[in-house]
């Protein structure tokens, strides 16, 4: 009967060891995870700037469509608290040509197992996932997860050291954009219909996202 009793708490004592080996190995790795996701958090939290492969189509009040694209986006993350692994941020795409200057986003963001993800508030098509990329203080370059395109951005100020940039939510009008330029970019008439000029109405943004000529790394 004592030989019994000793045997079960024996086995119950190595059973217990064997589970708190378990749950030590369990939480090391996911404190490693962590940090890891907070490390990458502090590298990313700032302001970019570069190529983030965005684009817009446009149509004007005469029914011509045209495309522009952007190869100088600033991007601004915000982490919630110091040290965070996620946070808030502003995505600015400059256009040299077309009726905006600019347009304007908000974004949430977190990395998540070394992935970075950005949810876009007012256009979840926006959304990305990115998961192979390379990043340090200096540059953040990368492949979109899903889509197969790269993107290039250098770091210009750091999160500790950095003023945020403020503004309100939406686009700068470009005026007089279209008098010389649509003379030198095909476009096409909606349902090939030929519109008077005297014939006019505010034009209308038709879609917006990442252009599948992306910056090739």
């Amino acid at each position: 009967m004592k030989r019994s009793i000793f045997y079960f708490f024996e086995k119950a004592g190595a059973n217990c060891f064997l589970f708190f080996i378990f749950m030590m190995a369990a939480f090391s790795f996911s404190s490693c995870e962590d940090i890891e996701d907070i490390n990458q958090s502090m590298v990313l939290s700032g302001q970019w700037r570069g190529d983030f492969g965005m684009y817009y189509d446009y149509i004007d009040g005469r029914g011509r469509r045209y495309s522009f694209d952007c190869y100088d986006s600033r991007i601004e993350f915000i982490p919630a608290y110091s040290c965070a692994s996620y946070g808030r941020g502003t995505q600015v795409d400059y256009y040299e040509y077309g009726p905006y200057e600019y347009l304007y986003y908000k974004f949430s963001w977190s990395v998540e197992n070394g992935v970075v993800y950005l949810s876009y508030d007012y256009d979840h098509e926006l959304d990305v996932r990115i998961s192979n990329y390379s990043m340090n203080n200096d540059y953040f370059s990368g492949i979109f997860s899903g889509s197969g395109n790269a993107f290039r951005l250098r770091k210009i100020a750091d999160y500790y050291n950095w003023t945020p940039y403020v503004n309100i939510y939406g686009y700068e009008d470009r005026y007089g954009w279209d008098y010389d330029y649509y003379y030198d970019v095909p476009f096409s008439r909606s349902g090939g219909e030929q519109l008077a000029d005297s014939i006019a109405s505010e034009g209308k943004v038709l879609a917006r996202g990442r252009r599948s000529s992306a910056l090739q790394q």
